[in-house]
Order: structure tokens, then C-alpha cells, then sequence
């Protein structure tokens, strides 16, 4: 992954309708979609982009490729100013929107052949998606299923190869084959320079296929973290196993600060979430004769779960 900056998000917000005070009563209402937003994402890098509906994701999103006005804030794409360059930049770039929509009397055949009017495909990857994608291209897409549809959209947008790639919950309707597929097609495009920029609920693909990820909550970023950090530092779980004749109070582990929660599920067994560092436990356990000792770092769920609770 290289340090040169792809996308920079500076202080973007971006708020719908307004608010007018006519005779002492208010009018209108104001609404922030996203408010003082700022990150960066690293060439050749795939950065996930995570929050529940109505967090400002997709707002964020559409605001970056110019299709909201902002506010306020800077937006640079390849260095370029996302407004007033945004036509040299949607050269280089791909979109997957989650609510695509595509000419429901075109086949996917003639879908590709006009996306091909605005920029070149390249065949032999054209190739690699088509042997990837099970959809059947002659059919029209009025007839297909909303995974088959999802399938046409991002065959178009990828056929390209485009340099810089946004996807709003991109596998959304997938079956898990396709959704296999699509992330060996993410990590090849990666691992040719390109770099992805991915919106989704499903945190298991976040945790399986990206570098960094952001995390938005009311409009707002509160954290931007690689994935292996997380996962080391936030959470871990312990399970620990006492000899029957050797049984801490379970008080007496939960004081610990690092300690986040106890529950005993055996009449000798403790599980255990806690913190970043372990020492603290085992200073505390070198009085017990513990039997088994298992330590796992959290899943990038119970973590996400951890900031929204």
C-alpha cells in the first residue's frame, strides 16, 4: 500500500432543508447528513466505510463524487478538487451505487457496449468478469433478479478497470459464491494499483477483504483504524478454566481496568472480554491454579457493536 493519497475528506458537511423562524413559531427542519467529516484513503489500499442506515454513508459518498452540494469542507480526488475537476476525475473512477438503476429494456450486452461509449473496457479483464459472473448478458434487465441486476452493474462499472473505485454496498443481493468472486476481483484490482473505496452492513466481508476502515455514527467519523489494529487493541476474549479447587470471585476479575465484562458459563469456567494489554489478568490469575487459558482477538462486529452501544 502506497502513502500517496487517493481521496482526501476534509471538515465535509453536508445539511438538507432549513429552518425559518415567521412570527415567533419555527418552520422547515434541518437535518445533518454529515457533519465536519474528515479522512484519507491510500492508494492500492481498500478502505471500509461502516455505520447503520441513516449514519450519513451514503450521504458522504455522494457527496465526494459531487452529487450533493456541500455545505462546506474540501474534497480532493487524485489531488484534484472534486467540484470544479470532477470530470477528469470521473475518467478514472468507477461507482456501484445501492440503489442502481439500469435501462430495464437494454440487455446487459448492450448495457456494457454503452458504457464502453464513455470509456474504453478492457477486454482481457472484461474476460476475467464474465467468467466470474454468472449472469446471463443477453437477457434484459427487466427480466432479472435484483442479484442478477447488481451483477450487470458491477460487471459495467469494473469492466473499465477503473483507477479509483467507490462502491455503495456493492454484494448487496449476492448469493455467497458471486459475493466469493466479487472479493477475488477486489484483491487483484488491488494488488494492480487500483483502489476501492467500500460502503457496507456486512461486517464479516469489512473484516475479510479491507485495509482501514472509518466508521460514521450520526454524521459524524469516530474512529479511522486499520482492521488488524482493531482487532488487537479494542477487544479480546478470554476463556479461562479453574482447577475446582482454586475459584476466584468473579468481583474480583471485574475490577480489573481492563476487565470488561465476567460471565461465568461453567461451574469453573469464566469467559472474559477485556481491553488492550493482558497483564493486569495474569498478574491477578497467578494466584489460581488455572487449568486452560484461551485468548482471541474480537470479531470486527463485536467491535463495531462496541461504539454503537
Amino acid at each position: 500500500m502506497s502513502s500517496e493519497i487517493v481521496l482526501q475528506v476534509s471538515n465535509l458537511t453536508k445539511v438538507y432543508g432549513h429552518e425559518f423562524d415567521l412570527r415567533g413559531k419555527k418552520f422547515g427542519q434541518r437535518v445533518i447528513g454529515a457533519q465536519d467529516v474528515s479522512f484519507t484513503v491510500k492508494k492500492g489500499e481498500i478502505f471500509g466505510f461502516l455505520g447503520p442506515n441513516g449514519a450519513g454513508k451514503t450521504t458522504t459518498m455522494r457527496a465526494i463524487l459531487d452529487y450533493l452540494k456541500i455545505q462546506t469542507g474540501v474534497v480532493t480526488i487524485f489531488g484534484l478538487d472534486h467540484h470544479n475537476e470532477r470530470l477528469k476525475i470521473r475518467k478514472r473512477i468507477g461507482y456501484v451505487p445501492g440503489d442502481m438503476a439500469l435501462f430495464e429494456n437494454y440487455t446487459g450486452e448492450e448495457i456494457l457496449e454503452y458504457f464502453g461509449k464513455f470509456r474504453p473496457i478492457d477486454p482481457d479483464f472484461l474476460a476475467v468478469l464474465r467468467a466470474n459472473f454468472r449472469v446471463k448478458l443477453k437477457k434484459k434487465i427487466k427480466s432479472l433478479s435484483k442479484g442478477n441486476r447488481q451483477q450487470v452493474g458491477l460487471i459495467a462499472s469494473l469492466a473499465s478497470k477503473p483507477d479509483f473505485l467507490i462502491l455503495d454496498e456493492p454484494t448487496s443481493g449476492l448469493d455467497p459464491l458471486m459475493t466469493a468472486n466479487f472479493h477475488k476481483i477486489l484483491k487483484t484490482l488491488k494488488k494492480q494499483g487500483s483502489t476501492i473505496f467500500l460502503s457496507s452492513h456486512n461486517l464479516a466481508e469489512v473484516q475479510a477483504i479491507c485495509d482501514r476502515v472509518g466508521i460514521i455514527k450520526e454524521g459524524k467519523i469516530i474512529l479511522v483504524e486499520s482492521v488488524e489494529v482493531l482487532k488487537n487493541k479494542f477487544l479480546q476474549k478470554v476463556k479461562i478454566k479453574f482447577d475446582s479447587s482454586s475459584l476466584p470471585d468473579p468481583s474480583e476479575i471485574e475490577q480489573l481496568k481492563t476487565v470488561i465484562s465476567v460471565e461465568r458459563i461453567h461451574e469453573n469456567t469464566f469467559s472474559l472480554k477485556i481491553g488492550e494489554g493482558i497483564g493486569e489478568l495474569i498478574k491477578c490469575l497467578a494466584k489460581y491454579e488455572v487449568k486452560r487459558f484461551t485468548c482471541e482477538d474480537a470479531s470486527l462486529e463485536e467491535i463495531f457493536l462496541q461504539y454503537y452501544q
